[in-house]
């Protein structure tokens, strides 16, 4: 019976062993020589000890079989703290963030690189796609050198000039294509990554465009573009909502009526309760601090969760004041609506408790 458990244990031991992804202790030129002996390439986890991404990635995903069977199957694989062990290779691929993925072929050519963490599945098939040669970065440019501007190769370039922190070459890459489009060839679903991807704000051309051409857009895609639109418009009312533009001195009632006004007619007013922000940005606009205080106190309830949150966070930035009954107000209402919030905002309240009640000590 022992022998049997024994013979049991062996087994799932090996079995997850064998699952996993089988990093080396090499160095790396002996990881090259290895590679160069199995028909293999060389890939490169590069991770820092304070890396909560890289983290995940060793603890939910390497492990993973489909995972270990991909990667033991095709590389050499090294994992390097980049600050310590793997500083100097770090620095010869270029490495700025944490965790970041190198593939290297045996002559020393860098055949893939991806950044963060990702799922499994997610992991596997971005780099596969990296990979393919017809994707390679130095193909890439290539191409789109050459003169190439299909949908797929300008997604592609500029997604990837982005994630090497290249991101006003990046854009350029977008809105020069945008630029050649014609408006039907614009509202085509393979066109539309211009704007569910690389449209960030309002103040963007292609924003104007998507929202004035709603709904001309491929059926396959138009709720999509509603939903980007949606999101676009909520980003810039947080600005006011949270008191930016207040603050900066960047508040211009024309441009907030106007805004208004587009939310209204877009339909977005009930749906993401609306009406209670517009109080209270009006409010602050229109009104002293302690009549402001009173506008939170009789709108907080009606708010979204994600604007509920927003107010809470920028209230020391709504209300920039030295009033004891208002620093009181301040921290009462803060205090009182705690509750309802999520850990993290609850952790950075206090934080912002301790500054306003310190004040009211004084």
């Amino acid at each position: 019976m022992k022998k049997m458990i024994f013979l049991i244990m062996t087994l799932v031991v090996g079995i997850t062993s064998f699952a996993q992804t089988k990093f080396r202790e090499l160095s790396w030129e002996k990881a090259v020589e290895t590679a160069k002996q199995e028909g293999k390439m060389v890939f490169v986890d590069f991770y820092a000890d304070w890396c909560g991404p890289c983290k995940m990635m060793a603890k939910d995903v390497f492990p993973q079989k489909q995972v270990g069977d991909y990667f033991n199957a095709k590389f050499v694989c090294l994992k390097l703290n980049a600050e310590k062990e793997g500083r100097v290779l770090a620095k010869r691929f270029r490495v700025t963030a944490y965790p970041t993925f190198v593939v290297v072929d045996t002559d020393g050519k860098v055949r893939a690189e991806l950044k963060g963490a990702m799922d499994a599945d997610k992991f596997l098939a971005k780099l596969d796609e990296a990979l393919n040669p017809n994707y390679a970065p130095d193909e890439l440019a290539a191409r789109y050198a050459g003169g190439e501007r299909t949908p797929d190769l300008v997604n592609r370039y500029a997604l990837y000039l982005m994630e090497q922190r290249k991101e006003a070459e990046g854009f350029k890459v977008v809105n020069d294509y945008y630029a050649l489009l014609t408006e039907v060839q614009r509202l085509e679903s393979q066109n539309s990554f211009l704007f569910t991807r690389y449209t960030l704000d309002l103040t963007d051309e292609k924003a104007s465009f998507m929202v004035d051409h709603r709904d001309g857009f491929d059926a396959s895609v138009r709720k999509t573009i509603y939903d980007k639109i949606e999101h676009l418009y909520n980003l810039e009312l947080g600005r006011y909502f949270s008191g930016y533009m207040f603050r900066e001195g960047a508040y211009k009632e024309e441009d907030y009526q106007a805004l208004k006004r587009k939310i209204q007619e877009l339909g977005l007013v009930e749906k993401n309760k609306y009406e209670p922000m517009f109080r209270l940005i009006e409010g602050r606009v229109r009104e002293n601090d302690a009549t402001f205080m009173r506008l939170c106190w009789e709108n907080f309830e009606a708010l979204s969760g994600t604007a509920r949150n927003l107010l809470i966070m920028n209230m020391t930035r709504l209300v920039q004041s030295e009033d004891q009954e208002v620093l009181r107000q301040m921290s009462e209402f803060v205090r009182t609506y705690l509750k309802v919030l999520p850990p993290a905002v609850v952790s950075f309240a206090g934080r912002m408790l301790d500054g306003i009640e310190e004040k009211i000590k004084k």
